[in-house]
């Protein structure tokens, strides 16, 4: 059905062959020969075929289609006037390129041209201005008819795009969600099972509490894995700060909350997720690389933003471009936020500060 509606929109050229009827309307004002009959259609015949041709290819083609078509309605005129509809298709044809100074050129030929053979063999002078109009018309039409095509495959390009773009977000956000959910959890299953096997000799009761909690772990790491993919995400932020304090401590660093404790009374569900994303990311990064013993997470407001805080007093140089954190640089910054990462310096453990606009100042200025 689509196809159909494309096939006889008035802004592709194929409907416009059905004026090829024209042509007969010559042989009724004089009846034509058998040999006029079968010269006659199979002109038309190879006419269509370059004609779908060359509209098919809009490019240069056009030019020696149009000359063509031309030459044939010269040959056909004196015959039959029926033959002047070829000077109309000429037109139509030259009339879907843009127009250049090349273009008036062959326009000008063909107008002399066909005007000239239809006033020599046209019955009356009338006759000869009418297929002149038609002509100028079919050229007129054409044109417009390119340029309504041409900014309706734009358009289509456009929604082509915009869905393309749109799958590779979707893609990049299922990427970014999967490293920052599951990143920080597959370190601390293979910190406990380390554990675990250290003490499966030593402490059996301790190995196995270790064991159940790797259990706990990749049955969340599951969950988590399943909401990242299907965009079900809303990770509270106060959780996601408590979760990681004991994540420090597992890994022997000593950690401790700072700030304000109602994280997330003020928080939408994306901005509270995207610091927890935060929170978890900074705290794998620490266990990771940061070779700290302490470490500290804030949360706090100031002016009309709030602020996540975590420092720790490893080794530093944390690398502020690194693939997970400018993943959640974007994210923050989607959200009308920010991420800082420093000091750079080595031995000076590093600062990681994500910043969002205060939504409940807002709320209240705005009322």
């Amino acid at each position: 059905m689509i196809a159909l509606r494309t096939l006889i929109s008035p802004n592709r050229p194929w409907i416009h062959l059905i004026y090829l009827g024209m042509f007969f309307f010559g042989w009724l004002y004089l009846p034509p020969t058998r040999l006029e009959v079968i010269t006659g259609l199979a002109s038309m015949a190879g006419f269509i075929a370059l004609y779908v041709f060359a509209m098919r290819r809009m490019d240069w083609t056009l030019y020696p289609a149009a000359a063509f078509t031309t030459l044939l309605g010269l040959l056909l005129i004196p015959h039959t006037l029926g033959g002047g509809v070829y000077f109309v298709f000429a037109a139509a044809m030259l009339g879907r390129l843009d127009w250049t100074p090349r273009l008036w050129t062959a326009m000008a030929l063909l107008a002399l041209t066909s005007i000239t053979a239809v006033w020599i063999y046209a019955p009356t002078p009338l006759f000869a201005l009418a297929m002149a109009g038609l002509a100028a018309m079919a050229a007129g039409g054409s044109m417009i008819a390119a340029r309504h095509e041409r900014q309706a495959d734009q358009a289509e390009e456009t929604r082509s795009r915009a869905a393309r773009e749109a799958a590779e977000a979707e893609r990049q956000r299922i990427a970014r969600d999967l490293h920052d959910l599951l990143g920080q959890t597959l370190s601390t299953v293979t910190l406990k099972a380390e554990i675990a096997e250290r003490l499966m000799s030593q402490d059996g009761e301790r190995a196995r509490t270790e064991l159940q909690a790797i259990q706990t772990i990749s049955r969340q790491a599951l969950a988590d894995m399943r909401e990242a993919v299907i965009g079900l995400r809303g990770r509270k932020l106060g959780d996601a700060m408590r979760e990681s304090v004991q994540r420090l401590a597992d890994a022997g660093v000593a950690a401790e909350l700072e700030g304000e404790e109602d994280t997330d009374d003020r928080l939408s569900d994306s901005a509270s997720t995207a610091l927890a994303m935060v929170t978890r990311e900074a705290v794998t990064n620490i266990i990771r690389h940061a070779n700290a013993s302490r470490a500290k997470l804030g949360f706090f407001r100031q002016d009309d933003a709030v602020r996540l805080m975590i420092r720790d007093n490893g080794r530093g140089g944390a690398d502020p471009n690194g693939g997970g954190l400018s993943g959640l640089r974007a994210r923050l910054e989607g959200l009308g936020g920010a991420l800082e990462v420093g000091p750079v310096n080595r031995d000076e453990g590093t600062l990681l500060t994500a910043r969002l606009p205060d939504q409940a100042e807002s709320e209240g200025q705005s009322q």
